[in-house]
């Protein structure tokens, strides 16, 4: 659905701001792929550091939509997979978020999901902002 959404704007808007304070979609993006990259990692036992240079180092591995597209895809892959091969005392440790607030590793691999879809709608509301408001994850 976000690849789809991805694909909606036009390539031109990629790297824009709307009124000067919001993040670009490319932005965005990078913020859902680096935090499902960070709890994929987890997932594997890799509890590591987490902060904005994640989302700037994925900004860059990601310049284009296309690239977007493919480490989106990439990335659900490997977290799909982390999280089927993880164990029950795996998924139950607590572990330390970037945001600095204790939870079981579940809790967090809900989360990751859900910063997607959260991120998603921003890309829906810059969708809107430039006069589409067609919902295109809908397409067949």
């Amino acid at each position: 659905m976000y690849s789809k959404d991805i694909k909606a704007l036009p390539a031109d808007k990629w790297d824009a701001t709307h009124g000067g304070s919001t993040r670009s979609a490319a932005e965005l993006t990078a913020d859902a792929i680096a935090l499902l990259d960070w709890t994929t990692d987890a997932l594997k036992g890799n509890v590591r550091e987490y902060g904005m240079d994640d989302i700037a180092s994925m900004k860059e591995k990601i310049n284009s939509p296309q690239a977007a597209i493919s480490q989106l895809s990439t990335s659900a892959d490997a977290f799909n997979a982390a999280l089927a091969g993880a164990s029950d005392d795996a998924l139950n440790s607590i572990v330390t978020p970037p945001w600095k607030m204790d939870a079981p590793l579940y809790i967090l691999a809900q989360v990751a999901v859900s910063h997607i879809w959260y991120h998603d709608g921003q890309l829906n509301y810059i969708q809107a902002l430039l006069g589409d408001g067609e919902v295109h994850w809908m397409d067949a």
